[in-house]
């Protein structure tokens, strides 16, 4: 009955997992979310441990700070020469940006590079030599097994088809991590640097507590456009708190969904983010054409829980690493082992061909391997054969789906010009507003009250950020700088979420409402600010 406790940590919070394996059935035995002082790390640690029954027990856990840096090698060198043109590529880099690369401990992926064939794309993760020490020292005592970068450890929980979906992971911890898996692998990794600590530490000016801040946002929810009405409005007292920052992740995110070098097919939300009630169907708003939900982790569904799902899914980042310790995952990413150990080295294959002829030499562990091999290589063989006539079959039923999928497209396209018409229309009103705006540029002493341009300038903005169910009533300049808005709209989530806009694009300072008032289905507020 194999066991571990997954650990992650981050500056203030802890989450921990404890995943049980019996019989290729995974369960989670005890999960949490623990807020912490930095100078009580190790107690909080080791209270976990005692607490979870896991002294005799592995234990993953998670680098910090990582460096993510990308590379190119040829595909035809033999893996000692991969080595040692990735190892010159770093050392390069580090001279560049002034690293110490012997303080560094580093580990790559090797993937087939999208764009050229020739080469090989080269992910190469390092983290500071020291700080890896420090954390391993805060779990003296116990057994760890793995300690991995969590951006490769969070695609445990997906269970992919081999080379079929390709989906991005958005891990909402105090960074976002975002990564993108194509054709089954790990392709890509950024890192945005807005997330819950931004969220936790602004409502933590006003509550003066991380833990009372944290239930806050699990108290905070999200209305959408598509919401019927507002509820539960003293529940959301701190939504101007959370919705600057998601604004800014979900604009990132997109655009890393949008240049991604396949088409992808989901994106999956997940880590201390979802705390947030509605954040899957605030992606889904800016994301429409892509399906976009929680993170669950792949056991879960067919497991018997205890608890709602949504508690798992606040502790993936824990349970993924969990996975690692249970034998999951890339096994070269592991910086408590060998730097990318376990690979076959081209003099190891040599010897085993050259070998062959002599039935006297007693076979090793490689040999043996290498002899499975060969047998999954021959089944294949005699498998391609069959499953080639199969394919043949297949290709009129795929010449169909292409016709359906060419339809559909077309219906997009047309969908597309209806809103490009209604948002020409509505462009046509604003430069109404701004002539009229212009021709009372100036006071009654013909002095001028603020520059020509720049009211101008601000209604064309504001056409960009604007939600399309928001109509403007009045834009006036009272005095010097000063702007004042009055919009409707038929819900105030709308409302909302232009003010926001006005506030976080910076076209706006002291930013204000305010608080509206709804007659006839027909919410109508004033906003108030200052031309920068």
């Amino acid at each position: 009955m194999p066991k571990c406790l997954g650990i992650y940590i981050e500056e203030d919070v802890i989450k921990y997992a404890k995943v049980d394996k019996t019989k290729d059935v995974l369960k989670v035995d005890a999960s949490s979310v623990v807020f912490y002082e930095k100078e009580n790390l190790f107690q909080t640690l080791e209270r976990i441990i005692r607490e979870t029954f896991s002294s005799k027990d592995p234990i993953a856990i998670n680098i910090s700070n990582e460096l993510y840096n990308y590379f190119e090698v040829f595909s035809a060198l033999k893996l000692a020469d991969k080595r040692k043109s990735i190892d010159l590529d770093f050392e390069v880099l580090c001279s560049e940006k002034g690293y110490n690369k012997e303080s560094l401990e580093s580990r790559f992926i090797l993937r087939n590079n999208r764009e050229n064939n020739d080469k090989l794309k080269v992910i190469h993760i390092s983290t500071n030599k020291e700080n890896l020490r420090k954390r391993l020292q805060n779990f003296n005592g116990f057994k760890v097994v793995s300690a991995t970068p969590i951006t490769t450890s969070i695609v445990n929980l997906v269970d992919l088809p081999p080379k079929e979906d390709n989906v991005v992971i958005v891990n909402i911890e105090n960074d976002t991590k975002v990564t993108t898996v194509i054709g089954g692998e790990v392709y890509d990794i950024n890192i945005i640097s807005n997330g819950m600590k931004d969220i936790l530490n602004n409502i933590n000016a006003v509550e003066n507590s991380m833990q009372k801040s944290y239930e806050c946002c699990r108290n905070t929810t999200i209305y959408t456009q598509d919401a019927q009405e507002l509820q539960n409005v003293e529940d959301n007292d701190h939504l101007e708190d959370v919705m600057p920052t998601l604004y800014k992740i979900v604009t990132e995110v997109k655009k890393i969904v949008d240049s991604a070098n396949a088409p992808i097919t989901k994106v999956y939300v997940t880590g201390l983010g979802t705390s947030i009630n509605n954040i899957d169907l605030y992606f889904q708003e800016y994301i429409s054409n892509i399906k976009c939900e929680l993170l669950k982790p792949f056991f879960i569904e067919n497991a018997s829980i205890k608890i709602p799902i949504k508690e798992y899914i606040e502790v993936n980042s824990a349970i993924a690493l969990a996975l690692d310790g249970l034998g999951y995952g890339d096994k070269g990413l592991n910086f408590k082992g060998k730097a990318n150990g376990g690979e076959i080295s081209d003099e190891s294959v040599s010897e085993f061909f050259k070998g062959l002829t002599d039935w006297r030499k007693p076979l090793t562990a490689f040999d043996k391997m290498m002899l499975r091999i060969l047998a999954c290589v021959c089944v294949g063989i005699i498998g391609y054969v069959g499953i080639s006539s199969a394919i043949v079959n297949q290709i009129d039923e795929k010449s169909d789906e292409v016709a359906v999928a060419t339809q559909t497209v077309s219906d997009q396209l047309a969908d597309i010009s209806s809103q490009e018409r209604t948002i020409n229309s509505a462009k046509t009103t604003y430069e109404t507003l701004i002539s009229a705006l212009t021709a009372d540029d100036t006071d009654s002493n013909n002095s001028t009250v603020i520059q020509k341009d720049e009211i101008p300038n601000f209604l064309n903005r504001i056409v960009y950020i604007i939600p399309k169910q928001v109509k403007l009533n009045s834009i006036k300049n009272t005095e010097d700088k000063h702007i004042v808005i009055e919009a409707q709209a038929e819900k105030y989530e709308q409302l909302g979420y232009f003010k926001a806009a006005l506030s976080t694009s910076g076209y706006l300072l002291n930013v204000k409402s305010n608080s509206g008032t709804k007659t006839d289905g027909v919410v109508k507020i004033t906003i108030e600010g200052d031309l920068p």
